[in-house]
């Protein structure tokens, strides 16, 4: 399955966006579509656009068009969409959004009309504004253009249209990442794996895309790989990706490890002591590593816990247990001093 597949087809907030934007456009109401600048798989989500569209808008046009700034958004769209003599005939004396409105006679009247390269709030406000005038004029009763505006500018309010947002969430993200991580099925560290994409991603699916097709190397050298990802890979509109440099990779993969093992770890912690508390309170009261005192099993930290068995000569653990402990607590030390973990210790600490 490929990576636009999973985003347009399975991560909730954008099956939603799909909806609400298919659901304005069959309501015939006119909307802004608030978007980032990197908005993923552009085309996947115009084509998805068109197949929901289709089944109730056989008598309406879908026309894109992209608005270059430099005319008033009324007269760009009576010299894009409108007859020679409709151009002709029109007289200052209106608005545009009047004057087109009045032309009962026009094809635009059955088109769906999206308007693309609208980034500046105050070239935002001039698209709301002719909108709300063409529709203040034309009649409820007869057909009439709906306009999308698609806006990749700073947030704000567009008037009184409709306001879609559609950015994209990290949450969103963290799905499609184990989404596809799961898809590929390229490596048994597939949470591992997932978390890597999305630590150096962030909100970027198509960065998280493009990492996780690395398959294996990411998680055997995550550093080297995103690096060479970063130099080579595109997204879908064909752009570089943002650089980063080396010491936000390095701490982006020691956040992933940080994210991913330690709750692992502290599991482990808990199991062990649930199993054995009551032969652990037998060595207490015993000082943790700041010089507390600790009375009560459930805290006691990793390192207390191999201390005990190191120091009091317990042989009350199977071996598999104390092997566990040690590398807990080696793994943990390691990533409290912010160095990396290697691939072999990921797996070591995801099969406890």
């Amino acid at each position: 399955m490929r990576p636009d597949d999973i985003w347009w087809g399975q991560i909730g907030n954008s099956l939603r966006l799909l909806t609400s934007v298919t659901e304005h456009l069959r309501d015939h109401r006119s909307a802004v579509l608030s978007m980032p600048e990197r908005f993923p798989w552009r085309e996947r989500f115009y084509g998805e656009i068109d197949i929901r569209r289709a089944p109730y808008s056989v008598a309406r046009r879908l026309k894109r068009v992209s608005w270059p700034g430099k005319t008033a958004p009324g007269q760009f769209i009576l010299n894009s969409l409108c007859p020679i003599d409709v151009q002709a005939d029109y007289w200052p004396g209106q608005t545009y959004g009047e004057y087109l409105a009045s032309r009962r006679s026009l094809a635009m009247n059955d088109y769906d009309i999206w308007i693309t390269g609208v980034h500046q709030k105050a070239d935002l406000m001039k698209w709301a504004e002719f909108v709300t005038q063409y529709h203040a004029a034309a009649p409820d009763s007869e057909p009439h253009a709906v306009f999308v505006i698609e806006y990749d500018g700073p947030p704000m309010k567009p008037g009184n249209l409709d306001l879609i947002s559609c950015q994209v969430e990290r949450y969103d993200c963290r799905v499609f990442c184990l989404e596809m991580a799961a898809e590929q099925s390229g490596t048994q560290l597939r949470d591992y794996q997932a978390e890597l994409a999305l630590s150096i991603a962030g909100s970027q699916p198509e960065l998280c895309a493009a990492l996780l097709e690395t398959g294996a190397r990411l998680v055997d050298d995550p550093l080297e790989t995103a690096r060479q990802v970063l130099a080579t890979a595109r997204d879908s509109d064909g752009r570089h990706f943002p650089p980063q440099t080396e010491s936000e990779l390095t701490s982006k993969v020691w956040l992933a490890a940080v994210a991913l093992l330690f709750p692992l770890m502290e599991r482990y912690r808990i199991d062990f002591i649930e199993r054995h508390k009551l032969e652990l309170s037998r060595f207490l009261p015993i000082s943790n590593s700041n010089g507390d005192e600790v009375t009560e099993p459930f805290d006691l930290e990793i390192g207390a816990l191999c201390y005990i068995i190191a120091n009091l000569r317990v042989h009350l653990f199977t071996s598999a247990e104390v092997s566990g402990l040690r590398l807990c607590r080696r793994i943990r030390n390691q990533l409290a001093h912010n160095k990396p973990v290697d691939r072999d210790d990921v797996e070591a600490v995801i099969s406890l």
